[in-house]
């Protein structure tokens, strides 16, 4: 938006300049004077802009509308694979798939409640909850994924009493050591999950509850926070 009236200021100055040469004849020494003044009429379009408060509103605006972009990304995400995870027979995932979800509006809400209109929000919050919450998403897309594959490796096995020679009963083994190391992955995604929820939760609780959002930076919660936060971005997920 600044951009855009920055260089609107910038156009006017230019006719305004040309006017002013042509009405004085070509005077360079009054011409570069009303242009110096011209100059310093459009760099002070900014700083007007953003003391005036003008700025403020722009980044709140723009922080409403992909705050309500993003949720509404993830709510259909977590919907289609929560569908997903209750057709692959994971109930642990399929009920993880609904606590994100509840805890993804609460969150919605605390953002929309707490920091809309605040000078003062902690925007580190913001970034740090989304990139958890998205993490979280990823996990039960893996699960979708490794539910498929341990779908498949059942569909591939034999059963063992028609096992009848040593290749066979060592197919059989390799099929169940690789079934066995989906099911410790999937152990492993909803344990980093509830971790991520407990995290998400006593912030978001905090948030909720806290006086001086200056206060907030120096919690433990949002330490915790932040840190899962940078965990998750160094992860490339």
């Amino acid at each position: 938006m600044i951009k855009r009236y920055s260089l609107i200021a910038l156009v006017i100055s230019l006719i305004f300049i040309a006017i002013f040469y042509w009405w004085f004849q070509g005077d360079l020494i009054l011409t570069g004077l009303y242009t110096l003044l011209s100059v310093l009429a459009v760099f002070s379009v900014p700083l007007v802009y953003r003391f005036a408060g003008f700025s403020l509103a722009d980044d709140m605006l723009w922080l409403r509308e992909r705050e309500t972009r993003e949720h509404a990304e993830l709510t259909q995400r977590i919907t289609q694979l929560k569908s997903e995870l209750e057709a692959l027979n994971l109930a642990e995932g399929s009920r993880q798939a609904s606590v994100l979800a509840g805890i993804i509006d609460d969150y919605h809400a605390v953002v929309e409640t707490r920091f809309f209109g605040k000078k003062n929000s902690p925007l580190t919050y913001l970034g740090a909850a989304r990139t958890v919450q998205k993490h979280a998403v990823q996990n039960l897309a893996d699960m979708v994924a490794i539910g498929h594959s341990m779908s498949g490796i059942s569909r591939n096995q034999r059963d063992p009493s028609m096992v009848s020679n040593t290749r066979q009963q060592d197919r059989l083994d390799k099929q169940t050591g690789l079934y066995d190391e989906q099911e410790k992955r999937l152990s492993e995604l909803r344990e980093e999950n509830n971790q991520l929820f407990d995290a998400l939760t006593e912030t978001a609780v905090e948030v909720a509850n806290i006086r001086s959002f200056s206060q907030f930076d120096r919690t433990d919660t949002f330490a915790r926070l932040l840190a899962l936060a940078q965990v998750a971005s160094g992860s490339g997920k």
